[in-house]
């Protein structure tokens, strides 16, 4: 079992930097979950803006490692390619996704937990949600997709 998640950092990006309240950077991070006890299994990572490493060991929650920042011992995105397809991670790397894209994707070919969605792309139109999604459906057969997400809610 595993989960995408947010999680905060200290730092705020400058579009951000004159706001109050203050809004803190987020980014997204992959963890995977113990099956048995149903707890996130600990690791590091580094802030996608500012470097700072946090020790996740809860969904949507970190501790922040004062004094450490960008520490090479967390697996990056060089790292994680070197067991993926090469299709994959040109596909990837054409949408600029985040490290977390790319350790989901290693889960899912290492596992087998076929068929699955990603989604690479996504942006708001009007009401909708214009979404690129990855669909992998085995190791060597996947394809891109467009979607629309419509968010609108009727009340009868």
């Amino acid at each position: 079992m595993s989960q995408r998640h947010l999680i905060e950092c200290h730092c705020v990006l400058p579009i951000y930097k004159n706001k109050t309240p203050v809004v803190y950077h987020k980014f997204s991070v992959y963890s995977k979950i113990d099956e048995k006890t149903g707890k996130v299994l600990p690791k590091y990572v580094n802030c996608n803006n500012c470097g700072a490493t946090h020790y996740v060991s809860e969904l949507c929650k970190s501790e922040i490692k004062t004094g450490k920042e960008d520490i090479a011992s967390v697996r990056s995105i060089n790292d994680i390619s070197l067991s993926l397809p090469e299709k994959i991670i040109k596909i990837l790397e054409s949408y600029n996704v985040s490290i977390d894209v790319y350790e989901e994707v290693e889960d899912i070919i290492e596992n087998g937990g076929y068929p699955k969605n990603i989604v690479l792309n996504r942006e708001v139109l009007g009401e909708d949600y214009h979404c690129k999604v990855l669909h992998i459906k085995s190791e060597s057969n996947f394809k891109i997709q467009s979607e629309i997400i419509n968010t609108t809610i009727l009340m009868e």
